[in-house]
């Protein structure tokens, strides 16, 4: 168990007003007024909750956002909440058809909840001198919130106050994400002296190192581990393990991690500081940050899974290439890449062949599974035209659906 005492946050008014905008697709009848002309936008979250039913996040290159809608599967988007995010990353999670919640991350963070589907949305007092790692909420009420340099707060009344949990990591590791699967269960990703990752099994009031195997090399001797935890359902999860080498200042060698998510690394070339942004394997897994595939891959990465809530382990071996998993149910995955398509029945332990199909290649961490038939994820046509791929017969078939045009 590991808990610091600290002093509790004074929350403030956040100030920020966004108005909700109806949006009509050129072929949808909808009378709603248009939006600013963007010159881009990326996809940053996928969230449905109905195999017709769903929302989707954008990110535009002029650092705003909008939040599309659809009811029928795509036919129609409805425009509706934009703001200003100034490059900060999105949370947004849905809970039923009314109720859900959006978060920015980052410095002078927000929160945004709505109860009527997203017609409308209220916003939630947070520290705006705080910087925000991370965001996690299993229902309307209850929640966590991670800020730098590692506070983890929680809520039980939707946000409107906020309680103090300390620092939920020992005094030489770092904590930078968490995530939670009910009220009680949680997970942190963080980089620590030992490969070890941290669950609470209590909401978050205490926390315990989770020992990890290691492979059979061995865990090195010396240097630090990135430890990121991906819950998948149920009792599941994912454990990416990055191992570090001894990072020496004035020998000008060695690696430290500098911020996640991405997964950026301060290392040395020729004696000179460099930092490398790589992709790791929870950033194909829904939750993951919604980034394109065109990053370097981590370095000494072991992979392991858990059907037991990490009593026990299991090596992974993915299909190889860039791609995105989802799953079903713990042990029922899918992995999607471009044109091609591969499953497990055992949590990630082994996999089919590799499939051919007809589709492009998913945004890392953006396939989204409903059920053993119903998934959508999202992908960039071209590397600039945002779309999403969806099946209603458990993958036999591929429909792409058009988003709304940037400027529209």
């Amino acid at each position: 168990m590991h808990s610091r005492a600290l002093t509790l946050m004074t929350a403030s008014v956040l100030t920020i007003v966004l108005v909700a905008i109806v949006y009509a697709r050129p072929y949808a009848s909808g009378g709603g007024q248009p939006r600013p002309a963007e010159s881009s936008y990326g996809i940053a979250a996928v969230d449905f909750i109905t195999p017709t039913t769903g929302w989707v996040a954008a990110t535009y290159s002029a650092g705003t956002f909008a939040i599309f809608r659809t009811s029928d599967a795509g036919t129609t988007w409805t425009t509706q909440l934009t703001g200003v995010t100034d490059q900060r990353t999105l949370y947004l999670r849905f809970f039923d058809p009314s109720h859900g919640v959006l978060g920015l991350m980052g410095p002078r963070p927000a929160m945004f909840r709505t109860a009527d589907g997203g017609r409308t949305w209220s916003t939630r007092a947070l520290s705006s001198s705080a910087y925000l790692l991370s965001m996690s909420f299993v229902d309307m009420d209850r929640g966590w919130l991670l800020l730098h340099p590692g506070l983890l707060f929680r809520t039980t009344d939707g946000g409107a106050t906020w309680d103090g949990l300390g620092v939920p990591v020992s005094a030489t590791d770092q904590p930078y994400r968490v995530r939670f699967t009910d009220r009680e269960v949680g997970w942190l990703d963080s980089v620590s002296v030992n490969p070890v990752a941290y669950r609470s099994v209590d909401g978050g009031t205490s926390w315990r190192q989770v020992p990890l195997p290691a492979p059979a090399a061995g865990w090195p001797a010396r240097g630090e581990f990135f430890v990121a935890a991906e819950p998948t359902r149920g009792a599941g999860v994912v454990a990416t393990v990055v191992n570090l080498a001894p990072y020496i200042v004035r020998a000008r060698s060695g690696e430290r991690v500098v911020a996640y998510p991405p997964l950026t690394i301060r290392s040395f070339d020729g004696g000179l500081p460099v930092w490398n942004t790589y992709s790791i394997f929870t950033d194909s897994t829904p939750g993951g940050d919604l980034r394109g595939p065109a990053q370097l891959q981590a370095p000494h990465q072991v992979l392991l899974g858990s059907l037991d809530g990490g009593n026990s382990w299991s090596p992974l071996s993915p299909p190889r290439g860039a791609g995105a998993v989802g799953y079903s149910d713990a042990k029922t995955w899918w992995w999607i890449g471009s044109g091609a398509w591969s499953t497990s029945a055992d949590g990630g332990s082994t996999w089919t062949p590799t499939r051919n199909i007809a589709v492009i290649q998913p945004l890392p961490g953006s396939l989204r599974m409903l059920d053993s038939s119903h998934a959508w994820y999202g992908a960039m046509a071209g590397g600039f035209r945002p779309l999403l791929e969806r099946t209603a017969d458990a993958g036999v078939t591929w429909e792409t659906i058009g988003l709304p045009p940037a400027n529209a």
